[in-house]
C-alpha cells in the first residue's frame, strides 16, 4: 500500500437513519382494560378493547413496548427505551431487524385499533392488507360460509346477569359434589340397561332417526352455550354476543365468552371452558333416568339421542384438545401455555424451513411470537397430532358425506362439497406456505434457498422412487361375525307340532340321523284315508279280473293307480314329519328344546347343521380390497371370545361373490362389522357401497368357532410394489373407476 493511500483514506459515508426515526407515534388508548396472568412461570398481559371487544395477549416485553406509545415519543426514542429495558434484543436482532421489530409491533397495535390516533400510512397498510387477504381467501371464505356460517344476533350481557344472580348456588362445592354423584348414578343406570344399548345404537344412525337427531343436537348445544355464558357472568366476565351458526349443516346458538381471557384466576377460566361439557353431562344423567323407565317409542329414541350426544359425542369432540373447542382451552389453561396450537405449528414450520432452506432463513412468525424455552416435546407432539387429526377429520367428513347423500340422489352435491373442502383446507394452505417464503431470483444462486430446496427435494424424490420398488406385504383387515358359507338348513316340508327333539346344540350327527319328530293329525288322517281308498281300488281290480270284465278292469286299474299315487304322497308327508340330517356335521342352533310343542310351518327353519372342522365362513370385502384377493391366500382369524387364539384358513373361491341387496347384519358397521350400511323401509341392512363376500375355509379342530361370534380377520394378499399400492390408494381417493393395477 502506498504512502499516499495511507495519508489520504477515502471518506466513509455515515449510515442514514431510518425515515421514521423522528416520527412521533400515536398513543395507546387509555380506555383499554389490562389484566395480568401467569403462564409457564412468565407474566402475560391480556388487553381488552371495551368497544370492539377484541382481545390481545402480550408478553411482558411486548406490554412494556406498548406502554411506551404515549403520543409524545418518537420512533427512535421508543426503540432506545425498549433496548435500555431489554438489552438482549441487540444480540437477537441486527439494527435493521430491530427497527423492523418495533415498526411491525406498531402496525399490530394499529391493526387491532389499540392506538388512539392511527397514522394515514398505517391505515393505508391496513386497508391494503385487508383487501389483499379478502381477494386471496375467496375460496377459503366460501368453504367457511358453506360449512361454518355464523351471525351475531344480540347483546345478552344484561339478560345473563339477571339469570346468573339467583342461580349462584350452582357454582358452589356442595352442588358440584351432588352433580358428580348424579352423573355417576346415570352411568351406572346406563350400564345396567346394557340389553337396550345395542338396539338403540342400531337405530341411532337410521334414516328415520336423522331428523330427531338434528333437533336433539340443536337442543343440547343451546344448553351447552348457556352454561358457558352463565358461568362467565358468574365469575365477573362480560358476555356481549349471542348468535346463530351453522356447523356442517347443523344449526347452533353460540355465546361469545372471550371475556374469560381477562380473568386473572386460572381456575375460573378453566371452569368457563368446562361449563358446557359439565352441563351436558348433568342433563345426560337425568335423560338416562327417564330412558331407563319409558316404553319404546319416539320419546325413548329422543332420550337416547340426548344421552349419546350429550355424553359420548361431547367427550370425544368437545373435550378433545386436538380441536379448538372447549378441551383445547381447558388444556391450554391447565398447562399454562398460551396459544398452544399457533406456537406448536410455528415451531414445526420454522424447523421445516430450516431443513428445506437452511439455517439462515428468516421466519417472521418467530420474530413476532415468543416461542417456548422448555417442554419442546409437548409442542412438537401437539403440532403433529393436531395436524394429523385435523386432516383426518376433513377426510372423514369427505368420505362420510357421499355414501349418506348418494341414496338421496345428491351424489353430485357431495362431490362438490368434497372438492371445495380439499381445495380450501388442504391445497390452498400448502400454496400459502410456499408463497410466504417470498422467493427471489438470487435464491437460485449457489448457496441460495432454492438450490438447497432442490437438493433436499432430489434426495427425497430419489428415496421415494427407490421405495416404490420395495416389495410390500399387503394385509387386508376385516371385522364382522362368523357367517357360514353353505350351512345345511333343516326345514320341514310339512307343517306340524314339534313332538320330540332328538338332538341338541353342539351334537355331531350323521347323514340320515333323525333330528326331530313332528306331529300332524291331518297328515296321518289323509294317509289313512288314502290307504283305505287304495285297498278298495285294489279289491275292485281283483273283482273285475275275476268276473272277466275288461272294461271294468281297465277303469278299476286306473282308479287304483290314482289311489296309489295319493297314498305315496300322503305317506311321504307322514315320513317327512321325521326330520333327518342330509349330511354329516354339528348342530349349530341353540335352545332347540324350547321349540318342543311349537307349531313349525312348512319351510320354516328348525336348525342349522354344518361341519365345524373345517368351517366354511364368509368375510365381507369392499371394492378396494376385492381386487387383491385370490384363491389360496392365507387368512388368520381372531375371535373376541378367544383373544389369545388364532384360527388359520384359506380363501377357497375366486372370483369373490357379490352379496346382492341385503347383507348379514353382523357385517354392518353398526353391529360391529366394517361395512357401512343404511336401513331400508323393510328393516334390511343395505350396503352403501358394493360389497363382496370371500369364502374362507378355517381350521377349527376344537370346534371353538361358532356362528354369530365376533371375529377380526387378516387376509395375507401377497407382495406388491409399494409404489403401486400408494398410487392405487391415491386413485381411489378420486374414484374407484380409476385402476392402476
Amino acid at each position: 500500500m502506498s504512502a499516499a493511500a495511507v495519508a489520504h483514506p477515502e471518506p466513509v459515508e455515515a449510515p442514514k437513519p431510518p425515515p421514521q426515526e423522528n416520527v412521533i407515534l400515536p398513543a395507546l388508548r387509555s380506555d383499554l382494560l389490562v389484566s395480568q396472568q401467569m403462564f409457564e412461570g412468565r407474566s402475560y398481559y391480556v388487553v381488552k378493547d371495551p368497544i370492539s371487544l377484541q382481545y390481545f395477549r402480550m408478553t411482558s416485553e411486548d406490554y412494556f413496548l406498548a406502554t411506551l406509545f404515549d403520543g409524545k415519543r418518537t420512533f427512535g426514542a421508543i426503540r432506545e427505551l425498549y433496548v435500555e429495558r431489554y438489552p438482549h434484543v441487540r444480540l437477537d436482532y441486527t439494527p435493521e431487524e430491530l427497527n423492523e421489530r418495533v415498526l411491525r409491533f406498531a402496525n399490530d397495535l394499529a391493526l387491532l385499533q389499540f392506538l388512539s390516533v392511527q397514522g394515514q400510512r398505517l391505515k393505508a397498510r391496513w386497508d391494503q392488507a385487508k383487501t389483499a387477504k379478502k381477494k386471496k381467501g375467496r375460496l377459503y371464505n366460501l368453504a367457511n360460509q358453506v360449512f361454518f356460517f355464523r351471525k351475531s344476533l344480540l347483546d345478552p350481557d344484561r339478560i345473563f346477569g339477571r339469570m346468573a344472580k339467583p342461580l349462584w348456588w350452582i357454582w358452589t362445592r356442595p352442588t358440584l359434589w351432588i352433580s358428580i354423584v348424579i352423573i355417576a348414578l346415570g352411568a351406572i343406570v346406563f350400564i345396567s340397561k346394557a340389553d337396550r344399548i345395542g338396539e338403540a345404537i342400531a337405530n341411532l344412525f337410521s334414516i328415520q332417526n336423522i331428523a330427531l337427531m338434528w333437533i336433539t343436537m340443536f337442543v343440547i348445544k343451546s344448553i351447552h352455550e348457556l352454561g358457558h355464558g352463565l358461568t362467565c357472568k358468574h365469575f365477573g366476565g362480560e358476555v356481549h354476543e349471542i348468535g346463530a351458526m351453522m356447523l356442517v349443516f347443523q344449526p347452533y346458538f353460540f355465546v361469545n365468552v372471550s371475556d374469560s381471557w381477562t380473568m386473572p384466576n386460572r381456575m375460573h377460566r378453566v371452569l368457563v371452558s368446562f361449563a358446557g361439557i359439565y352441563v351436558e353431562l348433568i342433563f345426560a344423567a337425568f335423560a338416562t333416568f327417564l330412558w331407563a323407565i319409558v316404553q319404546p317409542g319416539a320419546l325413548r329414541d329422543f332420550l337416547f339421542n340426548f344421552i349419546f350426544l350429550a355424553s359420548v359425542s361431547t367427550i370425544i369432540f368437545n373435550a378433545n384438545p386436538l380441536m379448538r373447542f372447549d378441551g383445547y382451552y381447558i388444556m391450554m389453561d391447565l398447562l399454562e401455555v398460551p396459544n398452544l396450537q399457533a406456537k406448536s405449528r410455528a415451531l414445526i414450520t420454522h424447523h421445516m424451513k430450516r431443513v428445506l432452506f437452511g439455517a439462515k432463513t428468516a421466519d417472521p412468525v418467530l420474530q413476532r411470537m415468543p416461542l417456548p424455552k422448555k417442554r419442546l416435546w409437548l409442542f412438537y407432539t401437539y403440532a403433529i397430532l393436531s395436524w394429523v387429526y385435523g386432516y383426518w377429520v376433513i377426510y372423514s367428513l369427505i368420505v362420510f358425506m357421499k355414501p349418506h347423500l348418494e341414496p338421496l340422489g345428491l351424489a353430485g352435491l357431495a362431490n362438490w362439497f368434497s372438492a371445495l373442502a380439499l381445495t380450501s383446507w388442504v391445497l390452498l394452505p400448502f400454496i400459502g406456505f410456499f408463497k410466504s417464503l417470498d422467493f427471489k431470483r438470487e435464491d437460485w444462486n449457489p448457496g441460495g434457498r432454492l438450490r438447497r430446496l432442490g437438493s433436499v427435494g432430489a434426495w427425497l424424490l430419489g428415496g421415494f422412487i427407490a421405495l416404490c420398488f420395495v416389495p410390500w406385504s399387503l394385509t387386508i383387515k376385516r371385522a364382522g361375525t362368523v357367517e357360514l358359507a353353505d350351512p345345511q338348513q333343516v326345514r320341514p316340508e310339512v307343517s306340524g307340532f314339534v313332538q320330540q327333539v332328538l338332538v341338541r346344540e353342539g351334537e355331531r350327527v350323521k347323514a340320515g340321523m333323525p333330528l326331530a319328530q313332528l306331529a300332524n293329525r291331518e297328515a296321518l288322517q289323509i294317509r289313512t284315508e288314502a290307504d283305505m281308498r287304495m285297498k278298495v281300488a285294489t279289491a275292485t281290480v281283483q273283482r273285475a279280473l275275476g268276473e272277466g270284465k275288461p272294461a271294468e278292469f281297465k277303469q278299476a286299474e286306473s282308479m287304483r293307480a290314482a289311489a296309489e299315487t295319493k297314498f305315496k304322497e300322503a305317506d311321504r308327508d307322514v315320513r317327512n314329519l321325521t326330520l333327518t340330517a342330509t349330511a354329516d356335521g354339528t348342530v349349530l342352533t341353540p335352545n332347540l328344546d324350547k321349540v318342543k310343542g311349537r307349531l313349525i310351518k312348512s319351510g320354516e327353519l328348525l336348525c342349522e347343521i354344518a361341519p365345524l372342522d373345517p368351517l366354511r365362513i364368509k368375510l365381507a370385502l369392499g371394492e378396494k380390497q376385492v381386487r387383491y384377493v385370490e384363491k389360496g391366500q392365507r387368512v388368520v382369524l381372531k375371535a373376541h371370545a378367544f383373544p389369545n387364539r388364532e384360527f388359520h384358513g384359506v380363501i377357497t373361491e375366486k372370483p369373490v361373490m357379490f352379496f346382492g341387496q341385503e347383507i348379514p347384519r353382523g357385517f354392518s358397521k353398526r353391529y360391529g362389522g366394517d361395512v357401512l350400511t343404511y336401513t331400508d323401509h323393510q328393516g334390511r341392512e343395505i350396503p352403501v357401497e358394493r360389497t363382496f363376500e370371500a369364502v374362507v375355509e378355517v381350521e377349527n379342530k376344537d370346534g371353538l368357532l361358532r356362528p354369530g361370534m365376533s371375529v377380526r380377520g387378516k387376509i395375507h394378499a401377497g407382495w406388491h410394489p409399494w409404489g403401486r399400492l400408494f398410487l392405487q390408494s391415491l386413485f381411489d381417493l378420486v374414484s374407484l373407476d380409476y385402476r392402476f393395477l
